[in-house]
């Protein structure tokens, strides 16, 4: 009997059962358990199941048997349940006989098989996700095994591929849960495959290792053929064959073979990816088919494959061949040429060894909100942490405050003790008989106990003072935690977006085989570093970088195998990828063993060119930097592979754009190695935040080599070139604010700037800057479209103090500063004075009273005004050696040195002479005005005073 007439006995037979199966859920739906009929009953309708479960178990048909033994679970349930409860049961046991029968007789709709299975989910004892994935890939592979040959010996299977047998479209009407069982498993399993035919292939695999690779060969083409996949489904059975063949021949793998095994392996790896949207289409999808089905038609036909082998070992090519007709065995028409075969060596490939985790579908829209809420929660706890040093300063300044006031109450009791011990020693020298005044007594007292009084309350106040400067502490310290968390999270967030750069491996070890195929070279890739975590965005755009690399390597890097022979090299070449992390960037080395840059080659092409003098004199540093320039190339010819000089242009340029850094080093006749480093996210930079005009920017660490407080080196000026020594060197300077637009003081001394070492396209250059603020980890935010076009912008950052530092593109910056090795400054002329650029106006604040200092300057700040602030005339003073005031705002009354001695004392010096000096008090009398009028005051105003008055006073004794 011919397998599709099994199918559709099976099928039948259900339907004949199904009319006594509806007469025993009527009697199990309305007896009582303990009832003969009942029982009867059960015993009947658990025989059948357990009778069909064994006829598909004995058809080969495992999914319809884990079906049965489902539904015999269900059935027994029923004799724990009383009557009123069995309803849903019954509803349940009616409906899977059709669901079966009808994917029986539609086995190509995958919906029939997504139908029965979502009615085992839907079942009171619900069958358990594993159990549905299991059965989902065993329903789909059953389509598949219909096609396999019959007795007759006709091959059945397609001999050559068609566009249509490739396509990974997934079909509008796909089950989403199937979808999501396929995204979480299939990855895994077509990470399995490869793996393990990579083991085959060195070597080193085992039966388990054929078993295995053959089970996942199995899933995936069960996981395809159910969810709709044609492509994934047809190179995945054809694949299975040929695993089962080399497992029946004892695990024996053909040269040919192997390189056709790889191919597949890593195809089906690529559909699986592109299918979960985290890779390209494999454009090599319908050649290697093609290869898999020409490997299959041999076996079917009962060829010896290790013929194959032979003839490789007599240098002929091994033929794979094409056949006209299936039904006619033997028809070869045409053989394709193959190359020798592409290997990776034995322990290549290096991976965790840790299996993959579970996995959770999240929505991308939700992981973008996701990761905004933490950067809003990092920037709020950096703002909380700048927030509570503010108040912890506050409760320092109130507890000494508070020991001031306490001072004056100890200056007022004991006034108040000499004036009580002067009006006793007054009444000891009156008259015995002189009559006491009980009020003078009261009087006394009062006073007396009012200052003690006093000092208990300032005693009190101290007391509170130190009590809440021990809360902010504490505060302080669950702060910290909170940081920490926040940091955890935002890292774990982070974490969402980062994904192993050995999801490419396949791509790149793709890559290399054609290469070298269309070189005649042979060629392994080693990857090292496989598990090194990447922003999946960045990783996304390193992917061209990194083929361009490779092909540069084997085409220009490695020797033809009888070269490599003569010189006592092994025949196959050795490309060597690692990744590594070191803080926040990554290195990537990418080392060959070839015959390395050919210097004279690249410097003579580069004086035909233009682009260097024929007498000028280059480090070989320098000279093998010249291939990376645009369109750069030393082949005369150009080919499909390489001769456009394009290739290290790219990986210039996307080395560039991520600011880092690339660096090009060669051995002749031992190869070349190209070191690239670049931040491991966009999202979050480690970042040096500096100070340049009274504006905050964010150097990428990434391209930092060292940063040097004032002191430590100097800054000179060599004409009208600034340079930095340190440590021996001399090296190119250039102020920030000059690189940013910004004004630059030419009256600041050099001694005043701090400097920042930035190592940009290899080369080193020194940035002056005004301050050097802070080194931490930043999450960037896009600046806007408005700002796109803005030069050398890469981003914003929201600081702690609620400020915004800018992210610079130092690559773009610096270009155009550039001149014959250095950098070079503008003339003097362009240089703005620091007179001529707009500046705020100083305002010095000076009063007693915190609260009215801190209105007032709250009041001039916001009015666009500089404002310092001092607690009376002595303050001031010390605050104007370092601060310029255009007016003074003060206060009359005020301990040390009042508002008028402050003023006589501001007129009596010539730097101050004709200072503005505007006084504001309670003090509403003539005489107070007239004091304060002698003493120089230009305007006079009293508490409570209007604010737009203030202003506009402030603004005219400026403005003259």
């Amino acid at each position: 009997m011919k397998l599709k007439d099994l199918i559709d006995a099976l099928a039948g037979e259900i339907e004949n059962v199904q009319p006594q199966l509806a007469i025993n859920l009527d009697d199990l739906l309305t007896q009582e358990p303990d009832h003969p009929a009942f029982m009867e009953a059960l015993d009947q309708y658990s025989g059948q199941v357990q009778r069909m479960g064994e006829a598909m178990e004995l058809a080969g048909f495992p999914g319809l048997q884990g079906v049965c033994s489902h539904v015999l679970e269900n059935t027994l349930l029923l004799a724990t349940q009383a009557p009123e409860e069995r309803q849903p049961a019954i509803g349940f046991l009616q409906r899977w006989p059709a669901l079966m029968v009808y994917y029986l007789r539609n086995l190509e709709d995958p919906s029939a098989a997504a139908g029965l299975l979502d009615h085992m989910r839907a079942a009171p004892h619900p069958m358990d996700e594993e159990s549905i994935l299991r059965a989902m890939h065993q329903l789909g592979a059953m389509p598949l095994q219909v096609n396999l040959p019959g007795e007759d010996g006709r091959s059945r299977r397609p001999v050559v591929a068609a566009p249509d047998d490739v396509a990974l479209e997934v079909p509008e009407d796909a089950d989403q849960k199937l979808m999501e069982g396929f995204f979480q498993e299939a990855p895994d399993q077509a990470r399995n495959l490869v793996e393990r035919v990579e083991k085959m292939l060195a070597g080193e695999a085992d039966a388990e290792d054929l078993s295995a690779a053959k089970r996942a060969a199995h899933t995936l083409k069960g996981s395809g053929a159910i969810i709709g996949l044609r492509g994934l489904a047809a190179l995945g059975h054809n694949f299975e064959d040929v695993l089962e063949h080399i497992e029946k021949m004892g695990g024996r793998v053909a040269s040919p073979v192997a390189d056709v095994l790889l191919d597949g392996a890593h195809c089906l790896e690529q559909m699986v990816a592109f299918v979960t949207g985290t890779d390209d289409y494999p454009e090599q999808a319908l050649p290697v088919l093609q290869e898999v089905l020409d490997l299959a038609n041999r076996i079917d036909r009962g060829e010896e494959l290790d013929q194959l082998v032979q003839r490789a070992a007599h240098g002929e090519q091994p033929p794979v061949s094409v056949h006209a007709d299936a039904t006619v065995p033997g028809m070869e028409v045409a053989e394709a040429d193959r190359t020798m075969p592409i290997r990776p060596a034995p322990g290549s490939v290096q991976r965790p060894a840790a299996a993959a985790g579970a996995a959770l579908r999240v929505n991308l829209q939700r992981i973008e909100e996701l990761f905004r809420v933490s950067a809003e929660v990092s920037v709020h706890t950096s703002a909380m942490e700048a927030r509570i040093k503010q108040l912890a300063d506050r409760a320092r300044e109130l507890l000494e405050q508070n020991l001031r006031v306490q001072k004056r109450l100890f200056e007022l009791e004991t006034v108040v003790d000499v004036r009580a011990l002067t009006m006793m020693r007054a009444r000891g020298n009156r008259e015995e008989s002189a009559a006491f005044d009980p009020l003078e007594m009261d009087q006394y007292n009062e006073l007396h106990s009012t200052a003690h009084a006093l000092m208990e309350e300032s005693s009190d106040a101290r007391m509170l003072s130190q009590r809440i400067e021990e809360d902010i502490a504490q505060l302080a310290g669950m702060q910290t935690r909170q940081q920490l968390l926040s940091r955890d999270l935002q890292h774990l967030v982070i974490g969402t977006r980062m994904t192993e750069v050995g999801v490419l491996e396949s791509r790149l070890q793709r890559n290399v085989r054609t290469t070298s195929r269309a070189t005649g070279k042979m060629a392994t890739l080693t990857l090292h570093g496989a598990s090194t975590l990447i922003d999946s965005d960045v990783l996304n755009r390193l992917a061209e970088p990194l083929l361009h690399l490779l092909r540069n390597a084997v085409d220009h890097g490695l020797e033809m195998p009888h070269e490599r022979r003569r010189l006592g090299k092994p025949e196959v070449g050795s490309i060597v990828l690692e990744f590594s992390r070191q803080g926040q960037q990554v290195v990537l080395r990418c080392q060959d063993d070839g015959c390395g840059l050919d210097l004279l080659a690249i410097q003579r092409q580069a004086v035909e060119r233009g682009l260097i003098k024929p007498d000028q004199a280059l480090s070989e540093d320098d000279v093998a930097r010249l291939v990376l320039m645009p369109g750069f190339s030393t082949r005369e010819a150009v080919s499909e592979v390489s001769g456009r000089g394009v290739g290290m242009d790219v990986v210039r340029a996307w080395v560039e754009g991520m600011n880092g850094s690339i660096r090009v080093s060669s051995q002749p006749g031992k190869g070349c190695l190209v070191e690239l480093r670049f931040a491991a996210s966009l999202s979050t930079v480690q970042s040096l935040i500096v100070q340049a005009q009274e504006q905050r920017f964010a150097l990428p660490s990434v391209q930092i080599e060292q940063a040097v407080p004032r002191g430590v080196g100097a800054f000179v000026l060599a004409g009208d070139r600034l340079q930095y020594h340190h440590n021996n060197r001399v090296l190119r300077a250039v102020r920030l604010a000059e690189v940013c637009g910004l004004p630059v003081d030419t009256e600041k001394p050099l001694e005043e700037y701090d400097a920042v070492i930035t190592h940009v396209q290899d080369r080193l250059f020194v940035l002056a800057v005004d301050r050097l603020v802070d080194s931490r980890e930043l999450l960037v935010k896009n600046p806007g479209r408005y700002a796109r076009h803005v030069r050398g912008v890469a981003g914003l950052s929201i600081l702690g103090d609620g400020s915004i530092a800018v992210h610079l593109d130092l690559v773009q910056m610096l270009e155009g500063w550039q001149d014959a090795g250095a950098i070079a400054l503008p003339s003097r002329s362009s240089e703005r004075k620091p007179q001529e650029r707009p500046q705020a106006t100083g305002v010095l604040v000076v009063d007693d009273a915190l609260s009215v200092r801190n209105t007032l300057q709250q009041l001039v700040e916001d009015a666009g005004f500089c404002v310092q602030t001092a607690r009376d005339g002595l303050e001031a003073i010390h605050a104007m050696r370092t601060f310029k005031p255009q007016v003074v705002v003060t206060d009359l009354e005020m301990p040390n040195m009042n508002g008028v001695e402050l003023t006589m004392s501001l007129r009596s010096r010539d730097e101050t002479r004709h200072l503005p000096i505007i006084m504001v008090t309670s003090r509403s009398q003539d005489k107070h005005r007239e004091l304060a009028e002698r003493a120089g005051v230009d305007l006079y105003i009293t508490k409570p005073y209007n604010e737009a008055e203030l202003l506009q006073a402030i603004r005219k004794v400026t403005t003259g």
